[in-house]
Order: C-alpha cells, then sequence, then structure tokens
C-alpha cells in the first residue's frame, strides 16, 4: 500500500515542478513581449516626428 503512495507522492511533485516551469517560462516570455512593445513604441513615436 505504501508503494502505491510513494509513487502519488513523486507524480504529484513532477505535475507540481512542471506547472512551475510552466509559469517561469511564460512570465519570462510576457516580460519579453512587453519589452518588445515598448521598443516598436519608441520607434512609432521617433518617425511620427
Amino acid at each position: 500500500m505504501f508503494e502505491n503512495l510513494t509513487l502519488i507522492a513523486v507524480v504529484i511533485s513532477i505535475l507540481w515542478l512542471a506547472s512551475y516551469a510552466v509559469y517561469l517560462y511564460s512570465s519570462r516570455q510576457q516580460n519579453d513581449l512587453l519589452h518588445d512593445i515598448d521598443n516598436l513604441q519608441r520607434k512609432l513615436e521617433d518617425t511620427s516626428k
């Protein structure tokens, strides 16, 4: 019985770690996109003058 509980705990831990990794990856991607948008807005403002 305890073998099954250990397996379940390992699977849950792996799922939590995978979820955290996806969160970190997507938050970094969002920051990169925001930075790119700011750069584009600055370029548009410079060309419109």
